[in-house]
């Protein structure tokens, strides 16, 4: 056998045959080598399928390849404890990431109790750091909120909690229930029909509740504007239109014939701010003839106007205000000038009392040549 020499298995010590032309003679025999082999196995990758080689004698065989090991290694950071500062392994694939670490962690967890509800005996967790802790699991606390509602204090308007199911529901809070006397009474709104309450100490008791004084201004502004329309002097009475959900109306007349000629009424525009407007809407035909807002002239002090514009264009036509009129016998009257400034004419809105029997409040609306006060042009 030229050529062949015997070399010694390195794990049996068997010889084995080796040709002096092999350039890498083998170092154990084919049954070593055959024994060595059975020891592996292949199994897939968890995430990619690639085949891995594994050792039987492994106590822990890997679950991924090597790229698919290095990939989620790179998923993974580090980030301190928000409230010691150990190190924590993140990973970047988490919805939430923790803020505290396991210790810390676990010590909040033993600040949080149970305790059963009140009113079902649910389970409620419960922090011991609370102040106030709940009585209620959330779903009884919500059924409990739904079974009271608010309302305004009739006297000085605060909010009241008041329950759904009381037959007698207060009209007062407590502490107006508390410091409420005989000195306290009622009065009826004159042009509204609504309860006002009044004082017996007030040397001048309310006439008109807070909302028709509010109202009064956009109503004149409207009925000042309506001058320019109808060219003869108005009267305006508030009237109520309606038995069961009765409306403020105010009646336009001709002053000298009687005749009705427009209606002003209180209406809303809006929807997230909600503006009060005052419409005027010709008596035969039902056409809208303008629509009043509340306006402000001045800025370091502003003083509140009511501004009248022409529905079909949106054009701001007048403008009204409250002045003061006279020396000797001051009085407030409300003072309506057009914005185009065409005339030098300005329109004045009184509020007087007619009859002496039976006495009503009215307002008298005139076209006043502004170098004669007082005196109206028919």
């Amino acid at each position: 056998m030229s050529g062949w020499y015997t070399v010694s298995c390195s794990e049996c010590g068997d010889e084995i045959y080796v040709h002096e032309d092999w350039s890498h003679p083998p170092s154990i025999c084919k049954s070593c080598k055959e024994n060595r082999a059975a020891q592996w196995y292949e199994k897939s990758c968890e995430e990619c399928g690639t085949a891995i080689n594994v050792h039987r004698d492994w106590d822990h065989p890997p679950r991924f390849c090597k790229s698919c090991k290095a990939a989620n290694e790179e998923k993974w950071y580090e980030k301190s404890c928000e409230e010691c500062g150990t190190t924590m392994k993140v990973c970047r694939d988490w919805d939430h990431a923790p803020r505290f670490c396991q210790a810390c962690k676990a010590r909040h967890d033993a600040t949080w109790y149970d305790k059963s509800c009140e009113r079902c005996g649910t389970t409620i967790h419960v922090n011991r750091d609370w102040e106030h802790q709940p009585r209620y699991c959330k779903s009884c606390k919500e059924a409990k909120e739904a079974e009271w509602t608010e309302k305004r204090c009739a006297d000085c308007g605060s909010i009241m909690k008041i329950r759904r199911d009381w037959e007698k529901r207060p009209k007062y809070c407590k502490p107006c229930r508390q410091h409420r006397a005989d000195k306290w009474y009622d009065v009826i709104c004159k042009d509204c029909g609504r309860t006002i309450r009044a004082n017996r100490d007030w040397a001048h008791p309310p006439q008109r509740c807070a909302e028709c004084k509010h109202d009064h201004l956009l109503i004149v502004g409207a009925v000042g504007a309506l001058r320019d329309t109808f060219h003869f002097a108005l009267e305006t009475t508030i009237e109520q239109h309606g038995l069961i959900f009765a409306d403020k109306v105010a009646v336009v007349r001709n002053r000298r014939t009687g005749e009705i000629v427009a209606e002003v009424k209180m209406d809303t525009e809006g929807l997230i701010f909600v503006e009060k407007i005052a419409v005027a809407v010709d008596h035969k035909t039902g056409g809208k003839l303008s629509t009043t807002r509340e306006g402000s002239r001045g800025v370091f002090f502003p003083k509140r106007t009511a501004d009248t514009y022409e529905p079909s264009t949106g054009e701001k036509t007048h403008r009204t205000e409250m002045v003061t009129k006279g020396i000797l016998f001051p009085k407030r009257v409300a003072e309506t000038t057009r914005t185009d400034q065409s005339d030098g004419n300005k329109t004045i809105t009184r509020r007087v009392t007619k009859g002496i029997l039976f006495s009503r409040k009215v307002d008298k609306t005139d076209k006043t040549d502004p170098r004669k006060i007082g005196t109206s042009n028919r």
